[in-house]
């Protein structure tokens, strides 16, 4: 006989936009607070060379910590255009 699979359900009151607005800054203020404020941070990278890629974008902010993405924006030749975003 098999057992059904168990689930966590959260069940609130239903919140106004006010009221979620204010609980979300409250949230972030708390977790906002100290070494970790910087992490999922979007970075404007700019003064890129053209021949940098996404690949060489990434390694060279690794040793700041773990990269999500590394993007250099290309022009239609398949250059870097001089900027990029690290996350």
């Amino acid at each position: 006989e098999e057992k059904p699979e168990d689930y966590l359900m959260y069940v609130s009151r239903a919140q106004t936009k006010a009221e979620r607005a204010r609980e979300f800054r409250e949230k972030n203020v708390a977790e906002s607070s100290g070494p970790k404020r910087a992490q999922g941070v979007n970075l404007y990278v700019k003064n890129l060379d053209e021949s940098t890629t996404d690949a060489t974008l990434k390694e060279l902010f690794e040793p700041f910590g773990q990269i999500t993405s590394a993007v250099a924006v290309k022009d239609d030749k398949d250059n870097c255009k001089g900027f990029g975003f690290v996350c």
